[in-house]
């Protein structure tokens, strides 16, 4: 069973700083530890700007950018618009294990260790 997690960017800039995780093109892992993750960019959908208007059902929600792409949604900075509906965001990784026999459970161990 595959699980993803959405790690933000400044999160995973400060693990490579201190030199917890090791990077290798799109592949990140825990040193100390056998989980590796397929990083992905994305957004993890916060709350909408200026308004209640949700109907597009993304806040708590965490995309890649291509699936913010086939939206047909436009990123400007900190912000996704998409229709009339203006959400702030949080850039960063859509991560899922590399092992399908990773546990939720496995997961979790690891990112705590790193200090998620």
């Amino acid at each position: 069973m595959f699980t993803k997690v959405f790690l933000p960017q400044d999160l995973v800039d400060s693990w490579i700083t201190a030199d917890k995780v090791e990077l290798a093109g799109e592949f990140m892992t825990f040193r100390g530890s056998r989980v590796a993750l397929r990083l992905v960019p994305g957004f993890y959908f916060d709350h909408v700007a200026g308004g209640l208007d949700e109907g597009h059902q993304l806040l708590g929600r965490a995309k890649s950018k291509a699936a913010v792409a086939a939206l047909g949604a436009e990123v400007y900075m900190n912000s996704i618009i998409l229709g009339e509906t203006a959400y702030e965001v949080e850039a960063g990784f859509v991560a899922k294990p590399i092992d399908p026999a990773c546990t939720r459970q496995v997961l979790l161990a690891a990112l705590d260790e790193a200090g998620y």
